[in-house]
């Protein structure tokens, strides 16, 4: 009832009173009272009044009365209510005593919340987190065994063994955990996340890429993300399929991965490769110089110009003229030319070419340069000369890891030095600067972990494997 109504009542009931009472005052009228030797004469007004004083003395008793009768309840909820607060409260400083890294206060505080609220879930998370800042994981555990009998928690104390059946290092039982959270919540976005790195991490590639498509529709991972990685995952199968001796469901899966992800390269490289072992060079070539437009890649090139050319220098060599009406502004096209040219011994032009390519050399321009210098002229001096410089020039660009850093000679799903999956990127690696020269130029020494690249155009790999070696 609004403040307006209950005002407009009040007032309508004073009037009311007014009234009645306006009206017994102007009406004349006498009463008379007599019970035994009592006897009273009044007036009705005087009578009216008594009888209404009379009525709230009884309802004052009849509240007195309730009230002392609902005193004993009224003060046990009182202290019930301060001691829900008081747990509340204790839960409270037990979440700032985790985050804050205090475990001796976090376990204070859970047990005094347990005291009083009667073992709460946020105690039992307290308790946990607590154990494990000390390092026993077995009284963690039990924390987190005890929330998996509460619907409202056992989600929660899944994730928590989840991560303590991790640190242990027994996939096994963080897989059958993670599983179980998905069932348990198919849109969780953390369990998706962890079984997809499981899955990755025991290379169940079909599983892992099942497991992504779910977390991609559970908005658990965006698209921009998930595209890429689905794209190597179907470019995994891909090899797998082929190593299999299926080569029909290679190269769907390697069609599947290049409309996926069309910028992705190693999908590109995949299904070139394997459009050119079934015969279908039309194909391959459409789908070599559509990426090429894109981005210029000397395993491209190499693929291309075996499609076109195979192993005649002439054939090969305009094979690389078309590639370079393509993208004749890109330095990879200026090497590749001139790769070209060295192989049908058109020296002149591939001094051109390269001197295009120009810039600051690296490694592959010196060694490209030895060659030639040793194959025209025969100038075995000038060619050790380039072949010193190289060693000091900037390093070619190679598949880097973006987690580790370290260099691979084929792109691969799996990083081969640290295990990370889809990190691999075609880029130009850092120099490493000894220190002592590092100091003499002022400048911090630059380090990289992994080993030198082979020479551009080595292709895939599937279980560490060339594939080019599979393939033969």
């Amino acid at each position: 009832m609004t403040l307006f109504i209950r005002v407009f009542l009040a007032l309508v009931a004073l009037a009311a009173v007014a009234t009645v009472a306006a009206w017994l005052a102007e009406t004349p009228g006498a009463v008379t009272l007599a019970w035994r030797d009592w006897r009273v004469d009044t007036s009705v007004a005087m009578l009216a009044l008594l009888v209404v004083l009379l009525f709230l003395a009884g309802a004052g008793i009849y509240q007195l009365w309730r009230l002392f009768l609902r005193a004993p309840k009224a003060v046990m909820e009182s202290r019930a209510a301060r001691r829900r607060e008081n747990g509340y409260l204790a839960l409270t400083r037990g979440m700032v005593a985790v985050a804050a890294g205090d475990a001796a206060e976090a376990r204070r505080q859970a047990r005094k919340a347990s005291e009083v609220l009667g073992r709460p879930p946020g105690a039992l998370l307290i308790g946990a987190q607590a154990a494990q800042m000390d390092g026993r994981p077995d009284v963690a555990r039990k924390f987190y065994e005890a929330m998996l009998d509460t619907p409202e928690t056992e989600l929660l104390g899944l994730r928590g063994l989840l991560t303590l059946a991790e640190q242990a290092g027994d996939d096994t039982a963080a897989l059958e955990l993670a599983e179980k959270a998905r069932m348990l919540n198919a849109r969780a976005p953390w369990a998706l996340t962890r079984l997809f790195q499981l899955h990755i991490k025991g290379r169940r590639w079909e599983e892992a890429e099942a497991t992504l498509r779910d977390a991609m529709a559970a908005e658990a991972v965006s698209a921009a993300e998930g595209q890429p990685r689905d794209a190597a995952l179907l470019v995994q199968l891909s090899l797998m399929a082929e190593r299999a001796g299926d080569r029909r469901l290679a190269l769907e899966r390697a069609r599947k991965a290049q409309k996926t992800a069309p910028a992705f390269l190693p999908a590109t490289l995949q299904l070139v490769a394997l459009l050119h072992a079934d015969g279908k060079n039309r194909a391959a070539r459409k789908a070599a110089e559509q990426a090429w437009q894109a981005e210029p890649h000397p395993d491209l090139a190499r693929l291309y110009l075996q499609v076109e050319g195979g192993a005649d220098p002439t054939r090969r060599l305009k094979a690389a003229e078309a590639l370079a009406a393509l993208a004749p502004k890109a330095r990879e096209t200026q090497l590749t030319m001139a790769r070209a040219l060295l192989e049908a011994k058109l020296w002149g032009q591939a001094r051109r070419h390269l001197e295009t390519a120009g810039g600051d050399p690296d490694a592959a321009f010196c060694r490209l340069f030895a060659e030639l210098e040793q194959a025209e002229n025969g100038d075995a001096a000038l060619a050790r000369d380039w072949l010193s410089r190289a060693s000091d020039a900037p390093r070619e660009p190679a598949w880097l890891c973006s987690n580790c850093g370290a260099t691979a000679h084929e792109w691969s799903a799996l990083c081969g030095h640290c295990g990370a999956f889809e990190t691999l990127r075609w880029t130009t690696p850092p120099r490493v600067v000894p220190h002592d020269e590092a100091a003499q130029e002022g400048k911090p020494a630059e380090t990289a972990v992994g080993v030198e690249p082979a020479p551009a155009g080595a292709g895939l790999t599937v279980a560490g494997e060339p594939l080019d070696a599979q393939r033969a």
